[in-house]
């Protein structure tokens, strides 16, 4: 394995507007209009938790791209109401991926202003509790709606019950050019696990380091400094992305960590960063 290079592996971080962040991260008194553009001086990309809740306005998404450098890229998340069928944590069952109001292609539509800058977009979906969710009818939805997606775009696909990783999913993601995303998560096995189960499903992976939301939360409400130390599993996830792009197909890797991991995300990418570009 040659050494990590920027261009064959982003690194970012999940959001980038927090409060917290300021002092730590943000110079004190950094504007939330600059924000977005020392952000994009430190990392080369960031996934918008935002568009979570809501498809932006188009305002929004033209001062996005006209705030960043050329190079940078927008990796964003489906809106809630067509992977949760609700913008709340929780599923309504019967609308997951049933996008009754079109808000996919309007949420799309509008993604496509950022040009270039538009990276990855993200299906994110809950986990599925025990007899809530038939494995075999969330399958027949996702393939709908990946048949009806625009081919020319990147698109990552986020599941957390581990069972549901098998040949259909697999070969489902493979045949729409859909990354299955590597996720640092309770309800999952390890990095270098996710990758024997064949989660490298075209020619990019998508990794997230999200980390125990209830565990850390009982330790701090605030994210401006890292409370847990992770860089054995920060070691691990580099060494995952430097064998998915260069032993399981994948040209490309993006890799998002969230404050819940350690704390304090930009010090997580900050430590992943580093590690990739010491990997020979």
């Amino acid at each position: 394995m040659g050494p990590a290079t920027e261009d064959q592996i982003y690194i970012g971080t999940s959001g980038w507007s927090y409060k917290d962040w300021d002092g730590p991260f943000y110079p004190q008194g950094c504007s939330q209009e600059m924000r977005l553009a020392h952000y994009a001086s430190r990392f080369s990309c960031v996934e918008v938790d935002s568009t979570f809740y809501g498809v932006p306005k188009k305002e929004t998404v033209r001062a996005w791209a006209e705030r960043t450098p050329g190079r940078f890229r927008f990796a964003l998340k489906v809106p809630g109401i067509v992977t949760h069928g609700a913008q709340g944590s929780r599923p309504i069952l019967e609308d997951v991926l049933k996008d009754k109001e079109g808000r996919l292609a309007d949420f799309l539509e509008t993604a496509e202003l950022l040009g270039d800058k538009l990276g990855p977009i993200l299906f994110q979906f809950p986990y599925f509790r025990v007899r809530e969710m038939e494995k075999d009818d969330f399958f027949d939805r996702l393939e709908a709606t990946l048949d009806r997606l625009p081919a020319d775009r990147r698109y990552a696909v986020e599941l957390r019950n581990k069972g549901w990783i098998g040949a259909r999913y697999l070969a489902l993601l493979g045949r729409y050019g859909a990354a299955a995303v590597l996720i640092d998560h309770p309800y999952m096995p390890g990095p270098r696990q996710q990758l024997e189960l064949g989660m490298v499903t075209t020619d990019f992976t998508y990794a997230r380091l999200l980390g125990d939301r209830q565990a850390i939360g009982k330790k701090t409400s605030a994210w401006d400094k890292v409370v847990e130390d992770k860089s054995a599993l920060v070691s691990q996830w580099a060494e995952a992305l430097r064998l998915a792009t260069s032993r399981h197909g994948a040209t490309t890797a993006w890799a998002f960590s969230n404050n819940h991991f350690a704390g304090h995300s930009p010090q997580t990418s900050d430590q992943l960063r580093v590690r990739l570009q010491s990997l020979s």
